[in-house]
């Protein structure tokens, strides 16, 4: 049984789409969903303690406090009580891919044969952003990745050296960092992909409730791609890492070939053929 842990700041129904691609793509009796919600508006939060109510998510947590997105990531790492070899922790606009066998152990089955990871995650572009360091057949070792079904060795873990900065930043590259600083590696993986629904105008959150985050994080206009499934999430060819990625730092998905450019549009960027 592998702990599931989703982090909820309003956007309702970004929630009950990955809770039930979690249920539809996952097999059943091998995972629970715990939810962390940093205090939504009654409409999502009357809809969690619903998925509570039928068995669909195994807990709970109601936080009163509005203290942004950036908090309620790092904090479920600390609150975890998961004795299992492995967790893992997801925003909860992330949607898992169709796979079999499925997405979650499969990658159980490489981390069981990297025994030097400490995270892994599913593939999601721009693989840039991670700043890729090198790769082997299943595994593109990077500087720092996301709560995109980030798959947790339990052991990598001192949370005694990281609780004290709960109040100050974000996990994505403050766990990463201190794995790495104690020996381990952290990575995406090559052949599995992940979709983020929340790559929309300002992440999908209305211009109030990013009033109420008091981290004030920059929000904006991500841009997104069309998948060329919507089983397995896999992205245009264009956007997939490649050795060419590794050591890259422009933000730009396709540099390696030159073939594409990003453009700025109302809603995202999105990219034209060139």
């Amino acid at each position: 049984m592998v702990d599931i842990y989703i982090t909820s700041f309003y956007r309702k129904d970004m929630t009950e789409r990955t809770v039930n691609a979690i249920h539809d793509r996952t097999t059943p009796g091998t995972f629970q969903i715990h939810v962390f919600d940093n205090g939504s508006d009654k409409e999502t939060r009357d809809y969690l303690v619903g998925l509570l109510d039928v068995g669909k998510i195994a807990s709970l947590h109601l936080d009163s406090r509005n203290t942004g997105f950036l908090y309620n990531k790092l904090v479920y790492h600390a609150m975890t009580e998961s004795s299992n070899k492995y967790y893992v922790v997801t925003d909860n606009d992330i949607l898992p891919p169709r796979l079999e066998p499925d997405w979650l152990q499969q990658m159980i089955a490489i981390m069981d044969r990297h025994p030097q990871l400490a995270f892994l995650t599913p593939q999601l572009p721009p693989v840039c952003l991670q700043q890729p360091l090198g790769m082997d057949d299943e595994v593109v070792l990077c500087t720092a990745v996301g709560n995109t079904f980030k798959l947790v060795r339990r052991d990598a873990i001192n949370l005694d050296e990281v609780n004290q900065q709960l109040d100050v930043v974000g996990d994505d590259s403050v766990l990463s960092q201190h794995a790495r600083a104690h020996g381990w590696q952290v990575g995406f993986c090559r052949d599995i992909f992940c979709y983020h629904i929340g790559q929309c105008n300002d992440w999908g959150y209305t211009r109030e409730q990013i009033e109420m985050d008091r981290r004030r994080p920059e929000y904006g206009k991500p841009y997104m791609y069309d998948p060329k499934s919507l089983d397995t999430y896999e992205p245009p060819s264009c956007l997939i890492a490649t050795e060419a990625c590794v050591g890259c730092r422009l933000f730009c998905p396709a540099c390696k070939n030159g073939q594409y450019r990003i453009e700025q549009t109302e809603d995202h960027s999105k990219i034209l053929d060139i």
